[in-house]
């Protein structure tokens, strides 16, 4: 457990890194932000691994210790990740999304079980054809883990490609829910590998995760509409940002302890806010509701910049987690990250395929050979597939767990930098 002068240094180490990595990207490759802190701190991590190996650098014992002690699981699925749901969520309002809310429901929901089921068959097909010991059911978790695209990638990293407005409402709002979807799933894989005595039907399965995606709905309803009352009815503007915070923390806590999914809970506190401050805007911009709109965006922003600088970089750290395979050969572990690229490509194909497949009207005229191929691409993954395969670390056998750790890193590390670098390209040649 940290004391606070421990977690002071762990923090001021994290924001220098953001710092600096971030100036020198600025000043000199000028990639996007994101991309650019998850790159450096791999760079980095490499260059840090090589110079002890050399031993020209010894690191103070006591950091090592402090890096040692942090669980990223813990850091983002416990902690920032229902702060980061709420800004990205709070941008947008509930009407934003009549157009194609169906569209994203089904993404949201069937597409996801769809490419969990596609990626596990064909994980543990290449897991049966190499003899790697992996069960059906863990095959399915690593698909759980790594088959939603990453609300926070989708909107931090696709907001700067200039795609057309409704298309990247429905990435985000598939995005955003998505997350509650396979986190719910997740939780139930999990506990089936745990307590391997638990006999599961298809119709409980689906009905715990409706339970769960419905009860999350529920509990940010009725929070966000309570302490709604008391963000209208004050006239002071910091109560009204305290409101706000407290608003999606006590949301996220009433879900963990009732068992909900409390990123979804966080997104839907936010989709309340948004929509309440654009019926003010409604009204009328006087003074006091332009300071209530600047000063509510400007710290949600600001906030939002920094955990998302934070996230990206400890994605590029994390590499440092997986530098223990003595037990793969370096064809082995070739075979696992081209692998698992292939497999999540084909996964998210056919979880976006099977969506479009039977709807008659595409989004802008597309066709759905270019919808499919562009919604693919777009797909991206983060920091929350980490920290879901890092949640998977003392259920698994340590061989299984390396082989999670490298097919996870693998995906978030191409979708991440390479997908999206390249999907406002491919978005071009496809419309």
């Amino acid at each position: 457990m940290y004391n606070f002068n421990e977690l002071l240094i762990l923090f001021t180490v994290v924001l220098f890194l953001v710092v600096v990595f971030s100036f020198i990207n600025e000043k000199t490759i000028k990639l996007p932000y994101e991309i650019g802190l998850v790159v450096f701190g791999f760079g980095f991590c490499l260059i840090l691994i090589l110079v002890q190996q050399l031993h020209a650098l010894t690191l103070p014992e006591e950091l090592l210790d402090l890096v040692k002690q942090f669980n990223f699981n813990d850091f983002l699925i416990h902690g920032v990740l229902c702060f980061m749901l709420f800004s990205g969520a709070s941008r947008i309002k509930f009407n934003d999304f009549n157009e194609d809310k169906f569209l994203i429901g089904r993404m949201a929901i069937i597409g996801t079980m769809v490419s969990i089921l596609v990626y596990g068959s064909l994980f543990y097909g290449l897991a049966y054809l190499f003899q790697l010991n992996i069960s059906f059911l863990e095959a399915l978790i690593l698909g759980s883990i790594v088959s939603p695209s990453d609300p926070i990638s989708a909107m931090s990293i696709l907001s700067k490609v200039g795609l057309p407005h409704r298309l990247s409402l429905i990435i985000e709002g598939e995005s955003l829910f998505n997350d509650g979807v396979a986190v719910a799933i997740f939780a139930t894989l999990m506990s089936i590998l745990e307590q391997t005595g638990t006999e599961l039907t298809l119709a409980s399965f689906v009905w715990g995760l409706f339970a769960d995606i419905l009860g999350a709905v529920a509990v940010g309803l009725v929070v966000a509409l309570l302490l709604s009352v008391v963000f209208k009815q004050t006239k002071n503007r910091y109560i009204k940002i305290f409101t706000s915070i407290l608003t999606v923390m006590l949301a996220y806590l009433i879900c963990e302890y009732l068992g909900f999914s409390g990123p979804i809970a966080a997104v839907i506190c936010g989709l309340f806010y948004a929509s309440g401050i654009a019926r003010l805007q409604k009204r009328g911009m006087d003074q006091e509701i332009q300071e209530i709109h600047d000063l509510f965006y400007d710290f949600w922003g600001v906030l939002d910049n920094l955990l998302n600088g934070v996230l990206f970089l400890l994605v590029g750290l994390l590499f440092v987690d997986i530098r223990n395979l003595e037990g793969f050969s370096n064809l082995g572990i070739l075979i696992i990250l081209i692998g698992s690229i292939l497999i999540n490509i084909i996964a998210r194909t056919a979880g976006v395929f099977g969506n479009v497949a039977f709807t008659k009207d595409l989004p802008l005229k597309m066709s759905k050979f270019s919808f499919t191929v562009f919604f693919t691409w777009a797909g991206l993954k983060g920091g929350l597939c980490l920290a879901l395969v890092m949640g998977t670390g003392t259920s698994l056998a340590v061989d299984t767990y390396s082989v999670f750790l490298v097919a996870t890193y693998a995906i978030v590390l191409f979708t991440t930098v390479f997908q999206g670098l390249t999907v406002g390209k491919a978005y071009e040649r496809l419309k």
